[in-house]
């Protein structure tokens, strides 16, 4: 804790902004899901239980040579109501990581996140496309340290130092990570890499004492209709790490699904484009998701959903949908229309009816309070 602490204290002071000072920067979104954690069917995208939340950072610019300036920090905050313990498993240590780059011999079941990253880097006289792997390790003096490895065309062997872990690191959010990013240099004197894309799935889960225990836990409601993320990013302007810049970026993600709902299932004559929820039973929760999937070679131009005649919001990201809420309706038939047009003109739909639950009535005979 010490030695996250002084690296959390460094990292605070590079990120002071100067002031007056005027400052180009990338452009930077940020998209999130909530997956299952294999061999754990209770989990995934559900109120108040365990998933693997994947987590996509996509950077543009050209202020640092026609390319995105070097990112070096990274702080991301989750939604307010989770929770986050990377430490319920196996640790692996710092000096395994960080100092001797031996991920392998870390224990099984450390590895509490997986990932990729899509850069650019100097190999001859021009910039080339690189792809890097991250693993991520649950440590017992940082709480997480990553391992960052790349092949082809550059070999590439960094660590990113001081990944740690708090509670409560802005208003209106839940855990937030730190991460301090090494400058990957590839040839003595030349510019160093860029990033355009991160990619990361962070969360596990073990069975101990017939209890399963989670790295990542969604919250347990939703009183925004959304949950909120949030991703700080500083780059190094011109290859500086003195010279720090920092672009936030937000996601709002859909509520997960009540604990009371089956399955999703593909609606008929969709191609197995759109789920939901299956309509055989009520929708004792009243609140659930709709999803888009994407077809291969096909770009959706517009995706629209509707919910008894009004309109609901889209939400783009890693995956499409759409919340549907019928909470606080009365009992009775609700009717769910999706419709995807592509860019070709192509166009899918899909109707579905949902009856909300009736309120249980009570037994005969005299009751007492």
């Amino acid at each position: 804790m010490r030695r996250l602490a002084r690296v959390s204290a460094v990292l605070a002071v590079a990120l002071a902004p100067a002031v007056g000072v005027a400052r180009a920067a990338p452009t930077v979104t940020l998209s999130a899901a909530a997956l299952p954690v294999a061999g754990f069917p209770r989990s995934g995208n559900v109120f108040g239980t365990g998933a693997r939340l994947r987590s996509e950072l996509t950077i543009a610019g050209s202020e640092y040579d026609g390319y995105p300036a070097p990112l070096i920090g990274l702080n991301v905050f989750l939604p307010e109501g989770s929770t986050l313990d990377p430490t319920i498993g196996p640790t692996c240590p710092y000096k395994t990581v960080v100092e001797e780059r031996t991920p392998e011999k870390c224990p099984a079941g450390s590895r509490v996140a997986t990932g990729f990253a899509e850069g650019f880097v100097v190999f001859g006289d021009e910039r080339v496309p690189e792809i890097v792997s991250l693993e991520s390790f649950s440590s017992p003096e940082y709480g997480v340290n990553t391992f960052i490895a790349g092949h082809d065309p550059a070999s590439i062997e960094k660590t990113a130092v001081g990944y740690g872990t708090q509670l409560g690191g802005a208003a209106g959010y839940g855990p937030e990570l730190t991460m301090r990013v090494p400058l990957i240099q590839t040839v003595p004197g030349a510019p160093d890499a860029s990033l355009a894309k991160i990619a990361i799935t962070l969360g596990s889960a073990i069975t101990e004492g017939g209890h399963q225990l989670y790295v990542y836990t969604l919250p347990s409601d939703c009183p925004k209709h959304y949950l909120a993320l949030k991703a700080e990013a500083t780059f190094a302007e011109n290859g500086l790490e003195s010279a720090p810049v920092t672009v936030p970026a937000t996601f709002r993600a859909p509520c997960p699904l009540g604990a009371e709902l089956a399955p999703q299932t593909s609606l008929p004559g969709t191609g197995g484009t759109i789920t939901a929820p299956s309509n055989k039973e009520c929708v004792s929760r009243r609140d659930f998701d709709i999803h888009v999937i994407q077809i291969k070679g096909l770009v959706y131009r517009q995706v629209s959903v509707e919910v008894n005649g009004h309109t609901v919001s889209v939400v783009r990201g890693s995956r499409i949908g759409a919340p549907v809420d019928l909470r606080g309706l009365p009992k009775g038939r609700y009717t769910v229309r999706i419709a995807v047009t592509t860019t070709s003109g192509r166009r899918i739909t899909a109707t579905r009816s949902y009856h909300t639950c009736a309120t249980k009535p009570l037994p005969a005979g005299k009751h007492r309070l």
